[in-house]
Protein backbone atom coordinates (compact mmCIF):
# COMPACT_ATOMS: atom_id res chain seq x y z
CA UNK A 1 0.00 0.00 0.00
CA UNK A 2 1.33 3.52 -0.71
CA UNK A 3 0.86 5.88 1.89
CA UNK A 4 0.10 9.65 0.02
CA UNK A 5 -0.67 12.97 1.86
CA UNK A 6 -1.36 16.44 0.84
CA UNK A 7 1.07 18.99 1.99
CA UNK A 8 0.05 22.45 1.60
CA UNK A 9 1.53 23.88 -1.27
CA UNK A 10 3.24 20.42 -2.15
CA UNK A 11 1.60 17.58 -4.61
CA UNK A 12 0.79 14.21 -3.17
CA UNK A 13 3.96 12.88 -1.32
CA UNK A 14 3.93 8.91 -1.59
CA UNK A 15 6.13 6.85 0.80
CA UNK A 16 6.29 3.36 -1.14
CA UNK A 17 5.24 0.26 0.26
CA UNK A 18 5.45 1.14 3.89
CA UNK A 19 2.43 0.12 5.48
CA UNK A 20 2.03 1.47 9.73
CA UNK A 21 0.87 -1.56 11.48
CA UNK A 22 -0.55 0.65 14.52
CA UNK A 23 -1.94 3.96 15.28
CA UNK A 24 1.50 5.27 16.26
CA UNK A 25 3.05 4.21 13.04
CA UNK A 26 0.33 6.33 11.35
CA UNK A 27 0.97 9.20 13.21
CA UNK A 28 4.55 8.90 12.62
CA UNK A 29 4.19 8.35 9.18
CA UNK A 30 2.34 12.05 9.21
CA UNK A 31 4.85 13.55 10.87
CA UNK A 32 7.72 12.57 8.40
CA UNK A 33 5.82 13.47 5.63
CA UNK A 34 5.38 17.18 6.92
CA UNK A 35 8.94 17.33 7.97
CA UNK A 36 10.09 15.71 4.87
CA UNK A 37 8.80 18.90 3.05
CA UNK A 38 10.16 21.75 5.62
CA UNK A 39 12.72 24.08 3.62
CA UNK A 40 12.28 21.66 0.31
CA UNK A 41 14.40 23.31 -2.35
CA UNK A 42 16.84 23.76 0.00
CA UNK A 43 18.81 21.03 0.34
CA UNK A 44 21.82 22.81 1.84
CA UNK A 45 20.18 23.26 5.06
CA UNK A 46 18.30 19.72 6.02
CA UNK A 47 19.87 19.53 9.09
CA UNK A 48 16.55 21.30 10.54
CA UNK A 49 14.36 18.83 8.72
CA UNK A 50 16.43 15.96 9.92
CA UNK A 51 17.05 16.79 13.26
CA UNK A 52 13.22 16.71 13.62
CA UNK A 53 12.87 13.58 12.32
CA UNK A 54 15.40 12.06 15.22
CA UNK A 55 12.89 13.90 18.20
CA UNK A 56 9.57 12.27 16.61
CA UNK A 57 11.59 9.03 16.83
CA UNK A 58 12.42 9.78 20.12
CA UNK A 59 9.05 10.68 20.91
CA UNK A 60 7.22 7.86 19.35
CA UNK A 61 9.17 4.90 18.75
CA UNK A 62 11.55 4.32 22.08
CA UNK A 63 8.85 1.15 23.52
CA UNK A 64 8.54 -1.88 21.85
CA UNK A 65 5.09 -2.03 20.15
CA UNK A 66 5.38 1.14 18.71
CA UNK A 67 4.84 -0.24 15.32
CA UNK A 68 2.43 -3.00 16.23
CA UNK A 69 3.18 -6.18 17.91
CA UNK A 70 6.87 -7.24 17.71
CA UNK A 71 8.10 -4.53 16.85
CA UNK A 72 11.25 -3.31 18.75
CA UNK A 73 11.78 -0.32 20.59
CA UNK A 74 14.79 2.19 18.69
CA UNK A 75 17.10 2.93 21.26
CA UNK A 76 18.51 5.93 22.21
CA UNK A 77 22.17 4.40 20.86
CA UNK A 78 20.80 3.88 17.21
CA UNK A 79 19.14 7.87 16.99
CA UNK A 80 22.62 8.68 18.16
CA UNK A 81 24.53 7.05 15.71
CA UNK A 82 22.01 7.38 12.99
CA UNK A 83 22.65 11.00 13.65
CA UNK A 84 26.34 10.54 13.56
CA UNK A 85 25.74 9.04 9.95
CA UNK A 86 23.47 12.02 8.90
CA UNK A 87 26.01 14.53 9.83
CA UNK A 88 28.61 12.72 8.79
CA UNK A 89 26.93 12.19 5.14
CA UNK A 90 25.91 16.15 5.04
CA UNK A 91 29.34 16.91 5.70
CA UNK A 92 30.81 14.91 2.67
CA UNK A 93 28.02 14.76 0.08
CA UNK A 94 28.08 16.68 -2.43
CA UNK A 95 25.86 20.11 -1.95
CA UNK A 96 22.12 20.24 -3.22
CA UNK A 97 21.32 16.73 -2.61
CA UNK A 98 17.90 16.66 -0.80
CA UNK A 99 17.63 15.07 2.37
CA UNK A 100 17.05 11.34 2.95
CA UNK A 101 13.72 9.97 4.48
CA UNK A 102 14.30 9.13 7.63
CA UNK A 103 12.00 5.91 9.03
CA UNK A 104 12.04 4.32 11.81
CA UNK A 105 12.30 0.02 11.38
CA UNK A 106 10.43 -2.80 13.03
CA UNK A 107 13.58 -4.49 13.86
CA UNK A 108 14.99 -1.32 16.30
CA UNK A 109 16.71 -0.26 13.30
CA UNK A 110 16.24 3.00 11.44
CA UNK A 111 16.69 3.39 7.37
CA UNK A 112 17.65 6.51 5.43
CA UNK A 113 16.33 6.59 2.00
CA UNK A 114 16.84 8.38 -0.96
CA UNK A 115 14.63 8.21 -3.72
CA UNK A 116 14.77 9.37 -7.67
CA UNK A 117 12.04 7.17 -8.90
CA UNK A 118 10.95 3.31 -8.99
CA UNK A 119 14.15 2.50 -10.70
CA UNK A 120 16.65 4.87 -8.68
CA UNK A 121 16.80 4.44 -5.11
CA UNK A 122 19.05 3.75 -2.12
CA UNK A 123 18.22 2.49 1.34
CA UNK A 124 20.75 2.31 4.17
CA UNK A 125 19.87 0.41 7.61
CA UNK A 126 21.62 1.64 10.63
CA UNK A 127 21.35 -0.19 14.22
CA UNK A 128 23.51 -0.74 17.34
CA UNK A 129 25.67 -3.14 15.63
CA UNK A 130 28.28 -1.52 13.81
CA UNK A 131 27.74 -1.42 10.23
CA UNK A 132 25.28 -0.41 7.83
CA UNK A 133 23.30 -2.65 5.33
CA UNK A 134 22.87 -1.21 2.11
CA UNK A 135 20.63 -1.84 -0.64
CA UNK A 136 20.16 0.51 -4.15
CA UNK A 137 19.11 0.52 -7.64
CA UNK A 138 20.35 2.47 -10.36
CA UNK A 139 18.41 2.35 -13.42
CA UNK A 140 19.82 0.47 -16.09
CA UNK A 141 23.24 0.52 -14.18
CA UNK A 142 22.12 -2.19 -12.08
CA UNK A 143 21.71 -2.60 -8.21
CA UNK A 144 23.97 -3.10 -4.76
CA UNK A 145 23.62 -4.65 -1.79
CA UNK A 146 25.90 -5.36 0.74
CA UNK A 147 26.83 -3.93 4.55
CA UNK A 148 29.87 -1.66 5.36
CA UNK A 149 31.85 -1.35 9.01
CA UNK A 150 30.88 1.59 10.91
CA UNK A 151 33.08 3.74 13.10
CA UNK A 152 32.33 6.38 14.77
CA UNK A 153 34.88 7.10 16.72
CA UNK A 154 35.90 10.07 15.66
CA UNK A 155 34.87 12.66 12.79
CA UNK A 156 38.06 11.23 10.62
CA UNK A 157 36.91 7.78 11.28
CA UNK A 158 33.33 8.39 10.54
CA UNK A 159 34.37 10.25 7.32
CA UNK A 160 36.77 7.25 6.29
CA UNK A 161 33.81 4.54 7.05
CA UNK A 162 31.25 6.68 4.57
CA UNK A 163 33.28 7.48 1.71
CA UNK A 164 31.76 4.34 -0.70
CA UNK A 165 28.43 4.87 0.75
CA UNK A 166 28.90 8.64 -0.11
CA UNK A 167 29.76 7.47 -4.15
CA UNK A 168 26.44 5.41 -4.29
CA UNK A 169 24.43 8.24 -3.00
CA UNK A 170 25.62 10.72 -5.60
CA UNK A 171 25.52 8.06 -8.40
CA UNK A 172 21.72 8.75 -7.85
CA UNK A 173 22.27 12.33 -8.70
CA UNK A 174 24.97 12.54 -10.94
CA UNK A 175 24.08 16.29 -12.28
CA UNK A 176 24.50 18.09 -8.45
CA UNK A 177 27.85 19.89 -7.90
CA UNK A 178 30.45 18.98 -5.32
CA UNK A 179 31.15 20.66 -2.13
CA UNK A 180 34.32 22.94 -2.59
CA UNK A 181 37.13 21.18 -0.24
Amino acid sequence: MNLALPISDYPLISYGDYEPASEVGEKLTRKLALEKNYLKGSASDWLPTVDAAFRSLRDECQEDGWDGPGSSAISNQAIVITEKVVRGLFRILPTGLPAPDIMPEADGEICLRWVVDAEQELSLSIGVHGKINFAGQFGRQGGIHGWQPLDTTSPTALDRSLQEITKYVARLFPSVSRRPA
